[in-house]
């Protein structure tokens, strides 16, 4: 049985990869480009899904070809360079300081707003990780069906 946050990974990962997708459920791979299916594509984490703070984050989890996060391990170079044009350096780097954070960079942790402090340090629990499944299910059903994905 899965954990509470793994369901609400899950979930928040089907919404990410339902956001990337067009009209007609094909989304591009953050990484390399590739059209595919959000049906045969990972939600993948630019940071690791292991750092908390950002597990959840939409500027760390987009549309992301099985390839990709698999075998290459996250295309990490490629992800990085698609981010910057997809969301710009400021929030980029929020989302690399919230892991250095999360790592116990002092540096890091000082560039941080406090409502992003306050995800570095603090644990969510099983009934918070229930809700968002909850919540994130919700959502991506709403998308699927505006833009009849199956």
């Amino acid at each position: 049985m899965p954990s509470a946050r793994e369901k609400a990974l899950k979930e928040f990962q089907r919404y990410r990869r339902y956001v990337c997708a067009d009209a007609n459920g094909y989304a591009k791979c953050v990484s390399c480009g590739k059209i595919g299916h959000v049906s045969k594509m990972d939600g993948g984490h630019y940071e690791s899904r292991k750092t908390r703070a950002t597990e959840l984050d939409a500027d760390n989890v987009w549309a992301q070809c099985k390839y990709c996060n698999g075998p290459l391990s996250g295309n990490h170079i490629a992800y990085r360079n698609r981010l910057l044009s997809l969301i710009g350096l400021e929030r980029l780097q929020r989302v690399e300081d919230m892991a250095m954070a999360s790592k116990g960079s002092e540096e890091a942790m000082e560039r941080l707003s406090e409502a992003d402090r306050l995800l570095v340090t603090t644990k969510k629990k099983d009934k918070e990780y229930l809700e968002l499944a909850k919540l994130y299910k919700k959502l991506a059903d709403e998308i699927a069906k505006e833009k009849v994905i199956k």
